[in-house]
Order: C-alpha cells, then structure tokens, then sequence
C-alpha cells in the first residue's frame, strides 16, 4: 500500500515524498518577469516544510504573451540568473524543483493580441486572432528555449502547460479547436502541437524529465470529457513525458457567458463523492489507463484526505496547494500526523 511519504522516481529523477506543490500564479515577480527574494522565500519555505517536487507557477515562454502583470519570464536568458538562484532555493532543503512552461493564448490577461487555434473565446468579449502555422511553428521554439534555460538555471525538469485553456489547453480542447488543418479535428490532431512541443524538447534536452499538465473534463460544451483526456494522455505519454498532472475545467472557465453543462446535482457519476473542484477522480482514471506516474489535484486542505488518497492509490502524486499557501509546514506536519498542528486554510 503505498504511502504519501513513499519515495517515486520521474524519469530518473528520485522525488523524497509523493507530495507536490502544484503552480500557483502568486504575482511576486517584477514587472519585468525577473525572480525576486520573496518569491524565492515563498518557494523555500515550502521545501524546507517537507513538500517532494515544487512545480513553480507558470513562465511565460513569450513575454507578450503572459498571464497577468508580475508573472514569471522564461522568455529571455536575461531571466537565468535569477530563475538559478530560485531553484537552489528550493532545491537546499530537499524538494525537487521543477517549472512550469506556459504560453497563455486566449486568456492572457496582459497581450495586446489575443492568439488561439480558432477565434473562440474563453474570456469574456477576448476574441483571439486565429494563428499561422507559421506563428505555431515559432510558438513550439519558444516552448524548447524555455525548457533549455531552466535546464540551464539547474531546475530539475519542466512542466508544460496544456491545461486551464491556455495557448496548448486550447489546442487540445474542441470547444476551442475549431482548425481544419493538421491541428484541428480528432483529437491526433488536436494533440499535435502539444506532442511537437514535447518531441522538439525532447531531441533538445533529452532525458531532462518533463511533465505535462492536461484537463481530466470540461465542463462546456464539446469540452474534453473523460474518455477523450484518457485518449489525450495516451498520446502524451507516447510522446515521451515522464509524468501527467491532472487538472479539470469545473466552473466553465470563470466566464459568465460560457454555460456549464453540469453542476453539483448533474456532474457525472464518477465525480461524486469528491469537493466539487476536485480532479482527484480525473487523475485516478487516468492513472489506471498509463504507464507513467499521474499527479492527482484538487480541494486537498486536509490532512487525513491527503494521507487516504495515496493509500487508496487513486493517484501516484498529490497536488496541495491552497493548503500549502495556508500553512508552508502542511505537508511535514501531514507526515507526522500532527494534523492538529495544521493551520487551516480560510475561503
């Protein structure tokens, strides 16, 4: 029976614990991207409270294209020195440090020029301009530059960011992927760009160990459901990542002219039981359809549900995060079972 505290090895990369703090966008960098010493500290303070893999929050691999104001740069070697010292940051006290690579795409809330597959928006009155293959074509050189400076700066590996409707996200999605060419249709080609990003990483950096985010469910119409993000993660798998991280798509992506198709009374049957929020059942079927170690996320704020979801083997990582922003000590403390201990995270 396996066990949170458990070591699992990514790649050939050996993590101390299952625990993992997932990226969280936190606004602490420049405006300019550049790493500054509280983001840092916001990092070590977690590793040094006993987290395995911190994935820190999304880079931008196109500054033109971030998410908000004082997000991360991965976009310029300019940014390395500092990214370096963040890693030995977080890597002093034990966690494996990873990145997390991103290109927003439709729901940038800073580009001047909203890019997608399709003009489908995903956020309100944001309709994005159509790419180019050629415009995709220098997209997946950005996403290999940024994976090669954090390799540079000494991560221990990069996450690539298909989820949440973001530039590959959207992609992947048929409620966005409205394309007729090789990157839209069934979902091969839905998935072709993803597998191109992590194909062109891979012939770069080689056995540098990469996960990939991806939606477990949509929750809009013709959003990827479970089956479809089984097939998904099959293909990504193959296209030779080391690990998938779960997420899901609940609230119909925040935006009020989107309607959801189901809610807490209508969501489907594999979901219940859970917080709603939670993409902890997405990661679990996922799981049993791969070969590689699944990261499972989701309305984790306590410790005895953390500890019983690894023992029940519903996923092969755990993501924690609000709980983690509550209480930097969560996870040791979830170790040791001194739940009482916890400070509890607050809505």
């Amino acid at each position: 029976m396996p066990d949170l505290a458990d070591p699992i090895t990514i790649g050939q990369l050996r993590v101390r614990n299952r625990a993992v703090m997932p990226p969280m966008v936190r606004n602490l960098a420049t405006d300019e991207g550049f790493v500054t010493p509280e983001l840092i500290e916001h990092y070590a303070a977690r590793s040094r409270g006993g987290v395995g893999l911190i994935i820190v929050e999304a880079a931008a691999i196109d500054w033109a294209h971030g998410i908000m104001k004082r997000n991360i740069g991965i976009h310029d070697d300019r940014v390395i020195p500092g990214l370096s010292a963040l890693a030995e940051g977080i890597k002093k006290y034990g966690a494996r440090a990873f990145i997390q690579i991103n290109h927003a795409g439709p729901k940038s809330h800073i580009a001047t020029r909203y890019v997608g597959p399709s003009a489908v928006p995903v956020m309100k009155g944001k309709v994005p301009e159509v790419l180019t293959v050629d415009e995709i074509e220098d997209i997946k050189g950005k996403f290999v530059n940024a994976a090669r400076r954090a390799q540079e700066a000494g991560f221990d590996g990069v996450e690539i960011h298909g989820a949440h409707f973001y530039l590959l996200s959207a992609f992947l999605s048929s409620y966005t992927n409205h394309r007729n060419d090789d990157y839209g249709g069934p979902i091969e080609k839905r998935a072709k760009l993803a597998v191109d990003v992590i194909k062109a990483i891979r012939r770069e950096l080689r056995s540098f160990p990469l996960i990939f985010r991806m939606n477990g469910i949509e929750n809009v119409v013709n959003g990827i459901t479970i089956d479809q993000a089984v097939k998904i993660a099959r293909i990504i798998e193959h296209a030779g990542v080391d690990a998938l991280h779960i997420s899901c798509v609940v609230d119909a992506i925040n935006n009020p002219g989107i309607p959801s198709i189901f809610d807490e009374k209508t969501m489907p049957a594999f979901l219940r039981g859970y917080p709603y929020d939670c993409c902890i059942p997405c990661a679990s079927k996922i799981k049993s359809e791969v070969k590689i170690p699944v990261i499972g996320v989701g309305m984790v704020r306590d410790a005895k549900f953390a500890r019983r979801v690894i023992k029940r083997n519903l996923c092969d990582l755990l993501g924690i995060g609000r709980a983690l922003l509550a209480d930097p000590e969560f996870v040791q403390k979830t170790l040791d079972k001194r739940d009482d201990e916890i400070v509890p995270w607050k809505d």
